[in-house]
C-alpha cells in the first residue's frame, strides 16, 4: 500500500474496563481479536473484571496517586488467582505487584489466560514486604502506577531493549516505518529506506506533547517533523499499548503510529 495520510490510532488515556474481553477472545484469533477488542475500547463500555478470579479482589492503588517512587520501572507483570508478582528487567527477584486499574486493564485486555507474562514499562515504587498476607514471603512489594505502555511477550523487545540513549521511539505500520530519537540525530528506517540520519532535532513544545523537526544529512535534503503528542495508542498489529500517539511527516508523505519514552525523554524519571 502506497504513502497516504492517515489518522492515528488513538484511544482514551483512561482505558475502559474491558468485561467482554473473554469471551471476544473465545470467539476470535488474529485480527478479528484486535477488532474486537477495539471495538470494546471505542463503545467505552463499562463492567466489571471476571469475578472468578481472585486476582480482581485483592489491593489496587489509586490511579493517579502520588507514590515515593524508584522512577520508571521496566519488566514482567504474572498475574492469576491469589498470584500477582513483577519482576523487575535485569533483576533476579521477584516482587508483589499492587498496580492501578490502568494495568489491570492492560494486562486482561492483553493476556488470553492467568499467568500469561506480560511486559509492562510503568511508574513504580518498592516497599517493604508485609509480614502477613499474600505478599509475604517475597522480597518486597511494587506499587505500579502511570502505565507507559504494555507489550505482549514475544511482539516486541521487551527487557531486551536499550533506551539508555533514547529520548523516544516511535512506530507505525501501511507501510511500515520506525523512529529514533537520539541525543544528537534522528534515525528513520522504512522499508523503502533502510536508514536515514537527520540532523539533530531539538523539541519544540505542543500541547500535551513534543515536536521535532530536522534535515536529512546527505546530498539530497529531505524534511522530517514528528510530532508527539501524550494519549493512548494501540498498535493494530502487535496489539501493544502505548501512551503517546505520533504522526510522521518526511517530504509531506504523513503516516501515523505509536511512540513510547526513552530514557532521555524531556521529564521522565528513571530508575
Amino acid at each position: 500500500m502506497g504513502d497516504r495520510d492517515i489518522s492515528p490510532r488513538s484511544f482514551d488515556r483512561r482505558l475502559p474496563v474491558i468485561s467482554g474481553k473473554k469471551i471476544a477472545k473465545k470467539a476470535c484469533s488474529g485480527r478479528q481479536a484486535f477488532w474486537a477488542v477495539t471495538v470494546v475500547f471505542l463503545a467505552g463500555c463499562v463492567g466489571q473484571p471476571d469475578g472468578d478470579s481472585d486476582m480482581w479482589s485483592s489491593e489496587v492503588a489509586a490511579e493517579g496517586s502520588t507514590l515515593g517512587h524508584d522512577g520508571t520501572v521496566r519488566g514482567i507483570l504474572v498475574m492469576g488467582p491469589e498470584v500477582r508478582t513483577f519482576k523487575p528487567c535485569a533483576e533476579n527477584t521477584e516482587l508483589w505487584a499492587i498496580p492501578v486499574e490502568s494495568v489491570l486493564r492492560a494486562y486482561d485486555a492483553l493476556t488470553s489466560e492467568a499467568y500469561e507474562p506480560l511486559f509492562v514499562e510503568v511508574e513504580g515504587g518498592r516497599e517493604v514486604a508485609p509480614a502477613s498476607g499474600p505478599a509475604a514471603g517475597h522480597s518486597g512489594q511494587i506499587r505500579l502506577a502511570n502505565l507507559l505502555r504494555a507489550e505482549p511477550v514475544g511482539q516486541g523487545l521487551g527487557c531486551g531493549e536499550s533506551l539508555v540513549s533514547v529520548a523516544f521511539r516511535a512506530s507505525g505500520h501501511e507501510p511500515f516505518w520506525h523512529v529514533r530519537v537520539l541525543s544528537d540525530r534522528i534515525t528513520l528506517a522504512s522499508r523503502e529506506i533502510p536508514s536515514t540520519i537527520f540532523r539533530e532535532g531539538l523539541p519544540i513544545p505542543l500541547d500535551n506533547g513534543w515536536r521535532f523537526e530536522a534535515e536529512s544529512v546527505g546530498p539530497e535534503t529531505v524534511s522530517l517533523r514528528l510530532d508527539l503528542i501524550r494519549g493512548s495508542c494501540l498498535d493494530p498489529t502487535s496489539g501493544s499499548l502505548y501512551t503517546w500517539t505520533a504522526l510522521l511527516d518526511v517530504g509531506g508523505f504523513v503516516r501515523s503510529g505509536c511512540a513510547w519514552e526513552g530514557e532521555l525523554a524531556p521529564g521522565r524519571a528513571t530508575n
